[in-house]
């Protein structure tokens, strides 16, 4: 059996952004970090209501039997619209086509477990100010796996926030629910990411 770290978006954008015209800007790069687990997610903008998106995952140890060491890859690309109602407010959805990768490690024998499936994801967007965005989101794994791996492939619940240093950069963090979380434990420190987001024209 194995844990997956739940990790926050945090894109990475090579080239220099320009400042963000529009609130809840689409196009933009994210790198995250939670718990041995990181991420690289990148959006961007085809009409003024759809952009796509691109992820990489990868989390460095996702094992709870310490005899056994397992490592999984993520990568995924989706179609996402978007409607503002009024200038606070963002409702979105979309969903991705999803490629993971798990490989074992136990007793010198290595496995490999690879697979696509689906997922789709909604949520809400709110901003009262130009320095702070909030966002909640649920998203659901359509994987047909017989083992899952916490939100590799099940519900997740995420509600995280943005600070804007200037229109062009902002740090956030994020807190990641799974469906399959003892609802009788505290706050896992584990299930806590923070993220660098870059945003352009």
């Amino acid at each position: 059996m194995f844990k997956v770290s739940t990790l926050a978006s945090i894109p990475l954008l090579i080239v220099a952004p320009t400042l963000m015209a529009e609130p809840f800007g689409h196009n933009n790069a994210q790198l995250s970090y939670r718990s041995e687990h990181w991420a690289v997610n990148v959006e961007r903008a085809i009409t003024e209501r759809f952009y796509i998106t691109g992820f990489y995952h990868h989390t460095d140890d996702i094992a709870l039997d310490p005899d056994v060491k397992a490592k999984a890859k993520i990568l995924g690309a989706g179609l996402m619209t978007s409607v503002n109602a009024g200038h606070m407010t963002e409702f979105y959805a979309g969903a991705n086509l999803i490629q993971r990768s798990i490989r074992t490690w136990k007793n010198d024998t290595k496995s490999q477990d690879s697979n696509f499936y689906t997922s789709v994801i909604a949520g809400v967007k709110l901003s009262s100010s130009p320095k702070f965005e909030a966002d909640f989101n649920i998203t659901h794994a359509f994987t047909g796996a017989e083992v899952t791996y916490g939100y590799l492939d099940s519900t997740s619940y995420t509600l995280g926030a943005k600070y804007f240093i200037d229109p062009s950069m902002a740090l956030g963090l994020s807190y990641v629910w799974t469906q399959d979380e003892d609802n009788g434990k505290a706050m896992n420190r584990d299930n806590i990411g923070v993220s660098f987001s870059l945003y352009f024209e």
